[in-house]
């Protein structure tokens, strides 16, 4: 949170560089440190929570070399958090619904910094409608809709290389290609549909998986599942550890690439069965993922 700070501290003076939509976009040098923030703002639509009639919130994203901060502000009222974090939600489109953690700004209750900065702006740029719960003093939790379209500011992306990319040629939230070749699998109910691609090409760890899948939403290509022989785990978990960044993981039925999101976006797992020599190898692109409404479950 340290780091958010600090970004808040060179935003005050940031002066206004252009603007799209409802999207208010700035950039400073800080001439001492000669360090550049930039930064992208968005205010709140008429608040959903009648209590609230009066309360704007602003959603403010800051990039510097100081670090990068995602930030609300409240006017004409008061978050009411119980220390030392406060408890924010959001939701994307019809996509699920986050958990997110915040911290109040130093000596005010009209701030609060919030997780995942570098995860809001890729899955804002992804999505048009925006609504973030937060909880005001003598008002509870109180909803605020954003129109979030047309954000054109970037933060941190992934590497184009590896899995970072994408998955058997798939790029992450690319739109579905017909032509690609892919059978549907029947999985999945409306905009979200997995399609199997049942002769893949050897992937770049080396490997020549048995299966892929890849899911879809709305269109945009937001998870993949690799089969592979359960006997090449230690090559996949080794080469998969070197893309990422990541020390070599312990080798068990499970291996998650956990801490990872903040950075790059990604999460990764292998679940394997050395009795069935199967292993699939998990990767979801997070801010697509975000964009996703929970599955119902499975009725037999």
């Amino acid at each position: 949170m340290r780091a958010m700070e600090k970004a808040l501290v060179v935003l005050l003076s940031l002066s206004p560089m252009s603007s799209f939509a409802d999207w208010a976009y700035s950039e400073h040098v800080d001439e001492m440190r000669g360090e550049k923030a930039v930064s992208a703002t968005i205010s709140s639509e008429k608040p959903i929570s009648p209590q609230t009639s009066q309360a704007k919130l602003t959603i403010t994203s800051v990039r510097s070399a100081s670090g990068n901060a995602f930030f609300l502000d409240l006017e004409n009222a008061q978050f009411s958090c119980s220390p030392p974090l406060c408890e924010v939600s959001m939701k994307f489109d019809n996509g699920k619904v986050l958990e997110l953690k915040a911290a109040p700004g130093k000596d005010s209750n009209n701030t609060l910094y919030v997780q995942g900065p570098n995860q809001f702006v890729a899955t804002a740029n992804l999505a048009s409608r925006l609504i973030v719960e937060v909880p005001i003093y003598k008002q509870g939790k109180s909803q605020f809709k954003f129109d979030v379209s047309g954000l054109t500011w970037q933060g941190d992306t992934p590497s184009a290389d590896g899995l970072y990319a994408g998955v058997g040629g798939q790029r992450w939230a690319d739109p579905y290609n017909p032509a690609a070749g892919l059978v549907d699998s029947g999985f999945g109910e409306g905009d979200d549909r997995c399609y199997i691609d049942a002769h893949p090409a050897t992937l770049e760890f080396g490997v020549k998986p048995t299966k892929i899948t890849h899911c879809y939403y709305q269109g945009r290509h937001y998870s993949s599942m690799v089969d592979f022989e359960f006997s090449k785990l230690n090559q996949v978990v080794r080469a998969v550890s070197k893309q990422v960044g990541k020390p070599e993981l312990e080798l068990k039925e499970y291996v998650s690439w956990s801490e990872i999101e903040e950075k790059n976006l990604l999460s990764i797992g292998i679940l394997g069965s050395k009795k069935s020599n199967v292993a699939t190898l998990l990767v979801s692109h997070v801010p697509s993922d975000n964009l996703v409404p929970p599955r119902k479950p499975l009725v037999k």
